[in-house]
């Protein structure tokens, strides 16, 4: 039997059609409860990007399980492509940012409005860096732009105010006047400091960790570092402020060396271990001795101090500090 030509034409717009429907059922519809985009830092052999997935944040790369039911396929420039393990389907969340590019060229860091270390920690990722942030620094940020380099996004994505230094393999941001004091003091007081002289005393501190801080207390940073490096350390009962840090596999001498002193801290040996007190109370009082109540974190468990969140606040009154006279009075 001999089929004619126009029937021959209508079999294969069929066949083709029907291939069409079967690739598209591949991908499923976005419902709400999938992942959202908040940025993307995009470049051909690097791609990441932030999301918010169940009440948490999510920095993911190609290939990386979210969790058992949410795979990162691919990364690209303007979305994601995720993959659903309990439908076997694909779903391509778009990123939609209130800043569009009319081309892209470089790196492109695009997004929604986000935090300044969520920002400076992807950027940080992105480009190989450890990151560290004064716990006064902060400001929301809307990615928007291209560059060849992470200084060069730096400067566009930073807010007024703050500044940055990039020393070896880590990025530091903080404000122009932390606390009153020029940045610039600041960084000039890191540099005279001298974490390879604590490994002497405590070579435990020589071990490389990992600490990842989104605004933890700085007593509970502290003891991670006090176990990890198994060093005994004190600080003032009253010391808190949140710490932003990303390290990963740095001895935890050159850890507590930068958090300590790029906020505005210093470290003092004593007899009894490492003591991590305030630099502006050091210079007000100029006292060789702490007048205000310590707390001890030894390289054991389990220990005093508060963490990860700060506690509530205490009334000065019943802190109960002891008095200290100085030259026979």
């Amino acid at each position: 039997m001999k089929i004619s030509s126009r029937t021959l034409v209508f079999m294969v717009l069929a066949c083709i059609a029907l291939a069409d429907c079967a690739a598209l059922a591949q991908y499923s519809v976005i419902k709400g409860e999938e992942p959202r985009i908040r940025a993307i830092l995009y470049h051909g052999d690097n791609p990441r990007a932030l999301i918010y997935y169940q009440n948490q944040r999510h920095h993911v790369i190609d290939k990386m399980r979210i969790d058992d039911e949410w795979y990162v396929e691919q990364i690209r420039r303007e979305s994601i492509l995720f993959k659903k393990s309990s439908t076997q389907t694909f779903a391509e969340v778009y990123l939609n940012p209130p800043k569009r590019a009319r081309n892209h060229r470089d790196w492109s860091f695009f997004g929604h409005p986000i935090a300044l270390w969520e920002a400076v920690e992807l950027l940080a990722h992105g480009f190989g860096y450890q990151a560290l942030m004064h716990f006064q620094a902060g400001g929301a940020v809307v990615p928007g732009s291209h560059a060849a380099n992470i200084k060069s996004l730096l400067r566009k994505i930073l807010p007024q105010h703050h500044r940055f230094a990039v020393v070896g393999p880590l990025l530091l941001v903080l404000p122009v006047q932390p606390s009153g004091e020029e940045w610039t003091e600041v960084l000039a007081r890191m540099k005279k400091s001298s974490p390879g002289l604590l490994t002497l005393r405590y070579p435990g501190l020589n071990k490389a960790g990992v600490i990842i801080s989104r605004g933890d207390d700085i007593q509970f940073i502290l003891r991670k570092i006090s176990l990890g490096g198994k060093v005994p350390i004190q600080f003032p009962r009253d010391l808190h402020f949140p710490v932003y840090a990303s390290f990963r596999n740095v001895p935890f001498a050159q850890i507590l060396s930068n958090t300590v002193y790029l906020n505005q801290c210093i470290i003092i040996e004593r007899e009894e271990g490492l003591e991590v007190t305030p630099w502006p109370r050091q210079i007000l009082q100029r006292r060789p001795y702490a007048d205000y109540p310590l707390i001890q974190s030894l390289p054991l468990e389990p220990q005093a101090g508060s963490g990860p969140q700060p506690p509530p606040l205490i009334p000065e009154h019943n802190l109960n500090h002891p008095v200290v006279y100085q030259n026979g009075e």
